[in-house]
């Protein structure tokens, strides 16, 4: 039992005067890049986080903590490494969408084959490509009619200026939808419905979050 205590001790010191010269402390790493890493698994009492969190750099990977309710409170780390193609809790995707030449502008349902059982999608931008105009003689402002839904197991998307299109001698048009795509364990979809009657102001009966 002696002999063990004397190791671990001496291993201690090794890492403490490594600490001293470098700054830096690795733990199963040569090469430590903050001045604690750990390159391996952690047991602790508690974790403080540094404010404010940094950004990872372009060869980190993202890890998340989890802890199953009671009565298991079981602790999980959910890591890119371990399953590198798999989705980021909160995932950016670009579509470039070119309209048919028939109606130049009109997506009526694209399905991107997104699990909305598993993901949540919002379009947070979106651009088209070419001008739009009515067939009436009046100025009209066209409205875009932009959203993402989900049916039969999947999220669809819709982009049109409902009564507007380019004009007859301009190429059909190309619609440039960004989704934020969320997986569902760590977002919350909150649908409610206001019913303002005739007045131009209202409340909710009670927050939705808080």
């Amino acid at each position: 039992m002696t002999k063990i205590i004397s190791m671990v001790l001496c291993t201690s010191t090794i890492v403490l005067m490594n600490a001293q010269a470098t700054g830096k402390v690795g733990i199963n790493t040569k090469t430590p890049e903050k001045e604690l890493s750990v390159n391996g698994t952690m047991k602790t009492s508690g974790m403080f986080f540094k404010d404010p969190i940094e950004k990872l750099g372009a060869t980190e990977n993202y890890t998340f903590i989890i802890k199953s309710p009671a009565p298991e409170n079981k602790i999980t780390a959910y890591n890119d490494s371990f399953v590198p193609n798999s989705p980021a809790p909160i995932n950016l995707i670009q579509y470039k969408i070119a309209c048919d030449p028939r109606d130049k502008d009109w997506v009526n349902q694209y399905d991107t084959k997104i699990n909305s059982d598993k993901f949540l999608v919002v379009i947070s931008s979106f651009g088209f490509t070419q001008p739009v105009r009515t067939n009436g003689p009046d100025w009209i402002t066209p409205v875009p009619q932009i959203y993402a839904y989900y049916n039969n197991g999947t999220w669809k998307l819709k982009a049109d200026y409902q009564g507007f299109a380019p004009a007859s001698n301009l190429p059909a048009g190309e619609w440039t939808l960004n989704l934020l795509v969320f997986d569902r364990a760590y977002a919350k979809e909150i649908n409610k419905t206001q019913a303002m009657g005739a007045s131009t102001t209202g409340s909710a009966s009670s927050p939705l979050i808080q």
